[in-house]
């Protein structure tokens, strides 16, 4: 495979791993937006059945990626700042009190996955920056 001039590998800034990112930004915000049953469906597919808990450390390890791409502008600002602000809310779900939202019943029962995939719908119909579809 032949490798893009003046960038290494493992550069993030690599074509190829910007579109990794992105693809998995988009991926896991997905995954945030199914349906309760789909989410556990994913959650059984993916081995981590017992604990919903996969599907927000699946988005941290990607937004954790962002910042670099977005001083690069290779990633567009509202995206970035949405996939933070759904980030950002299931971090406050977290703790050893609210370990409940992190049952797969949950999915179904709490408030608050009802406004995480409500986010996460949002971020999927954001204009596409590079005029796409």
């Amino acid at each position: 495979m032949s490798q893009a001039p003046g960038y290494e590998p493992d550069d993030l800034l690599h074509p190829a791993r910007v579109t990794s990112v992105l693809c998995g930004l988009t991926r896991a915000v997905a995954r945030l937006a199914l349906a309760p049953d789909d989410q556990r469906e994913y959650l059984r597919r993916a081995g981590v059945g017992g604990s919903a808990d996969e599907l927000a450390l699946q988005l941290e390890a990607v937004v954790a990626l962002l910042e670099p791409l977005e001083e690069a502008e290779l990633v567009d600002p509202a995206q970035a700042a949405l996939a933070r602000r759904i980030d950002q809310m299931l971090d406050l779900m977290s703790g050893a009190e609210k370990a409940y939202l992190w049952e797969p019943e949950a999915l179904s029962t709490a408030p608050e996955w009802v406004e995480v995939r409500a986010l996460a719908k949002e971020f999927l119909f954001l204009p596409d920056p590079f005029g796409g579809t």
